[in-house]
């Protein structure tokens, strides 16, 4: 069991706006972006207090730590995830992540008229805009896999995966339904076929335990600002195999091995794929936020937030002008609640809600095609994480239940 009293106490934002309002803060807004704890902030804060300086050039004292800062904090994330360090690529965030791995196979593969992309309704607009604009440049086809409730299709995928499918890039969960898929079953199916599996992590780690070994993929990517790391740094991972064979999509100082009027060669990976001065803080502080949550224990976490769907269910469930549209089985959901208010557009709830100082989202979840597949002009949606009790959704429930009667 989580100790939340104890944990919210490591994270600032709570004290400082409950000075600043009076009232206390309802967060449930950690799918689009969860908050950090002190100790996340004071590992950047050390590196530029203390050892502010570039990394892999300079070799007086304070370049040397920065890179074995830097460098260690690609390790901590490697060994999260269970992958060999030099497979850890970092970026600027998930969606710099999937663009610059679409950029890079689209090099690789060559793909023509004949070939197809495979991916889900289910998607984030990162892990579909991207491949749909791929298809668009090569002459290709997106192919879409639909849902069965708030799972995937997976008899379609079986037949929609195939001899033409060249990539699939699938979602651990799904960002408005909370549901976590199938991966094993879907990446079975494209390796059948011979294709790359990519998958947005995004939704799903730090929540679950996320283990690319087990799960056979080819290329994952998540963000560091919803695993209580800061904005701006992000993870690529890619089978080294496969990521061997790739050429840089972007280009500068920091990835070469030679440079001649004529021709550059480029470092071995990871290198090669991080030109420019990288987000050093912002790789530290994703490192330390690793650690805060290997602290906390991630069992320990995916059975709090899952107690806390739980609990939520139940209690929406229950109300007659409400629909719950997310995943309703907790050991399917990653921590979020999604549902639609008779009369009540998302936006109008989430500004309702506001002002009793509870934080949701509402609207399309930069995710259309799903919210349009669902029928509905936006979602409401509260999201778990470790700060977060059955006081949260007591008071989201009673805020809900005040605005109907004011707006309704």
């Amino acid at each position: 069991m989580l100790d939340v009293k104890k944990i919210r106490e490591d994270f600032p934002i709570f004290d400082s706006y409950r000075k600043k309002y009076g009232k206390e803060l309802v967060y449930l807004d950690s799918a689009a972006s969860s908050q950090t704890p002190r100790q996340v902030i004071e590992a950047m804060d050390e590196y530029y207090f203390n050892y502010r300086s570039n990394v892999h050039r300079s070799q007086y004292v304070l370049g040397i730590e920065a890179t074995n800062a830097y460098e260690n904090a690609r390790g901590i994330v490697a060994k999260f995830i269970g992958a060999e360090k030099w497979e850890v690529i970092f970026t600027p965030g998930a969606t710099f992540s999937v663009n610059m791995l679409a950029l890079m196979l689209e090099k690789y593969l060559k793909l023509e008229h004949r070939d197809e992309i495979v991916t889900s309704i289910a998607e984030h607009h990162s892990n579909f805009v991207p491949f749909q604009e791929l298809t668009k440049r090569t002459g290709s086809t997106l192919r879409v896999i639909s849902l069965q409730g708030t799972d995937l299709d997976y008899e379609t995928a079986e037949k929609m995966i195939g001899p033409k499918t060249k990539i699939v890039a699938i979602p651990l969960a799904s960002n408005v339904l909370g549901t976590m898929y199938d991966i094993r079953r879907i990446v079975q199916l494209a390796r059948q076929a011979g294709a790359i599996t990519i998958i947005d992590a995004t939704t799903a780690i730090g929540h679950i335990s996320v283990d690319v070994r087990s799960l056979k993929c080819d290329f994952l990517f998540f963000s560091g600002h919803k695993i209580l790391g800061p904005t701006g740094i992000g993870v690529l991972y890619g089978r080294e195999e496969l990521l061997t064979r790739l050429y840089p999509s972007f280009f500068g100082g920091g990835i070469v091995e030679s440079v001649t009027e004529k021709e550059t060669t480029y470092l071995d990976i990871p290198e090669c794929f991080e030109p420019g001065t990288p987000n050093i803080a912002g790789a530290i502080g994703l490192a330390r936020a690793i650690e805060y949550i290997n602290s906390l224990g991630t069992g320990a976490i995916t059975e709090h937030v899952q107690e806390l769907v739980h609990y939520t269910i139940q209690k929406l469930d229950v109300i007659p002008y409400l629909t719950i549209l997310s995943e309703k089985n907790e050991k399917k959901n990653s921590g979020i609640v999604s549902f639609s208010i008779q009369g009540i557009g998302s936006q109008r709830l989430t500004k309702a809600l506001d002002y009793e100082h509870i934080s949701i989202r509402g609207g399309h979840h930069c995710a259309i095609p799903l919210v349009n597949h669902l029928g509905v002009s936006g979602v409401c949606r509260a999201s778990f994480y470790v700060y977060n009790d059955q006081s949260d959704v007591d008071a989201l429930v009673f805020g809900i239940k005040k605005a109907k009667k004011l707006l309704g």
